[in-house]
């Protein structure tokens, strides 16, 4: 039988914090709202980062700001020695100049909800330090604002201070987790506003509720060289790059049927400037490989090389393959993620809960979680699917206000008393990498290689 989360030592505090954050409600919705309408790009959240600097410095607690540019942290301190359990949310929007809350300059959108991200951090926060939460706790609690969860692109942060893609893969590297024992976090869930025909998509959306995996991916960079020519009068002359990047395209897509069942490849054509009337001399295909292991990663990639090969060895072009760090599938703790269950059946009922053993979505959380146990929970409140134009909060309670409460009870279940709750998750979980040795795995990921190796330069 379960326990009830209001049934024990920690109910009162729990209840003190619910209090405060429905007395809160309306702030901590315009600081999502808010949010939602100043959306920033990857490593550039900087009126993002001043607001939340602002928020937990506005409640006397000491503010550390500019990690891997933009990340910003603060602690509360519990009564007594304990583990460290941070509170995440992620800063950065998306490029999706199709929304209708798009940056006109920059094309950036919250069509994810990191916005309601920003929420929850602030929400917790300001509970905890108007209930003087600190007294019953064991430990800390640091709340941690992160840029670049959204992947920028292929191998180019974007920023030339920064070595990885990810905010948290960043963090990482430069030792901003070191000492953090454990970390929660809750991610929207859109709704779809019709059921698309794919057989389990577009499943419904609960107030609360937990996907347990999510996929890793790996990138590749295919830079297609050709050769010029005027394209009718000396056609026999050139070397189309873009049609050795057609073929590629095609080549993924007549495999597609023998990808393990967990992957999903999705390829890009970038766009080169050109002209009608010449034969290109280049292209390039972006390709994320997903999938829920590091083998089937692995099988999905070689198919892809030889693809991408196949398309330059067809036309007689040359390709330049680039592979840079993407992010480790990620499992859920079950400790903390059963923890988070029981609290938030309390808070939404059997009818707001929602889990499900797989996501075909991938985070930086996974690559946090093969250092230490991590809880990514999802929340509802949000209409349209993730990544689409349609995206939005339309349930302010659901997406801001539920999730901050269950995220606080979360907390208070691991740190209370002595935190016995927080040191049986700590002591049970094994971890996959040091940091030293995460840094040295993810550098390893960057690889060039040239095909045909031993082509010669281009001759008219």
């Amino acid at each position: 039988m379960s326990i009830d989360p209001l049934d024990g030592p920690a109910a009162g505090l729990k209840e003190s914090l619910a209090a405060a954050i429905d007395h809160d409600a309306a702030h901590i919705a315009a600081v999502g709202d808010d949010i939602f309408a100043h959306p920033e790009l990857a490593y550039q959240e900087f009126r993002t980062a001043d607001v939340v600097a602002r928020e937990l410095r506005a409640l006397g607690l000491p503010v550390e700001e500019g990690l891997a540019r933009t990340g910003v942290r603060a602690r509360v301190v519990g009564s007594r020695p304990g583990p460290v359990v941070c509170v995440l949310a992620e800063l950065d929007a998306l490029h999706a100049p199709e929304h209708p809350a798009a940056d006109p300059g920059t094309g950036a959108a919250h069509a994810c909800g990191h916005n309601a991200q920003v929420a929850h951090l602030v929400g917790v926060a300001r509970a905890m330090t108007e209930r003087a939460a600190a007294g019953e706790l064991a430990g800390e609690v640091v709340f941690f604002a992160v840029p670049a969860e959204e992947y920028s692109d292929i191998g180019r942060p974007g920023v030339s201070d920064v070595e990885f893609p990810g905010g948290k893969q960043e963090l990482i590297r430069l030792g901003c987790f070191d000492g953090v024992g454990l970390a929660l976090m809750a991610h929207a869930s859109g709704v779809p506003e019709v059921a698309p025909a794919a057989p389990g998509a577009g499943r419904p959306t609960a107030a609360l509720g937990m996907d347990w995996q999510y996929t890793g991916f790996t990138t590749r960079r295919a830079v297609f060289h050709g050769r010029s020519a005027h394209a009718s009068s000396a056609a026999g002359h050139g070397v189309d790059a873009s049609a050795a990047a057609r073929i590629a395209l095609h080549a993924i897509d007549a495999q597609r049927g023998t990808f393990a069942e967990d992957v999903r490849v999705h390829p890009v054509l970038r766009a080169h400037p050109a002209s009608l009337n010449v034969i290109a001399d280049q292209a390039t295909v972006d390709t994320l490989i997903r999938g829920r292991s590091a083998r089937s990663i692995a099988d999905a990639e070689r198919r892809v090389d030889r693809a991408l090969r196949a398309g330059a060895l067809a036309v007689g072009a040359v390709v330049e393959l680039t592979s840079a760090p993407g992010f480790l599938p990620l499992a859920v703790d079950r400790t903390l993620g059963g923890l988070f269950r029981r609290n938030a059946l309390v808070l939404a009922g059997d009818a707001g809960w929602a889990e499900h053993d797989f996501s075909a979505a991938s985070t930086d959380a996974g690559d946090l979680s093969h250092l230490m146990p991590v809880m990514h929970a999802t929340h509802g409140g949000c209409a349209g699917v993730n990544h689409s134009a349609r995206f939005r909060v339309v349930d302010p309670v659901r997406a801001y206000v539920q999730p901050a409460k269950a995220l606080a009870w979360t907390v208070v279940d691991l740190l209370h008393g002595d935190a016995a709750a927080a040191r049986d998750a700590i002591a049970g979980y094994r971890p996959r990498h040091t940091r030293a040795g995460y840094v040295d795995a993810m550098r390893a990921t960057t690889r060039r290689a040239r095909y045909p190796e031993a082509a010669e330069p281009w001759t008219c």
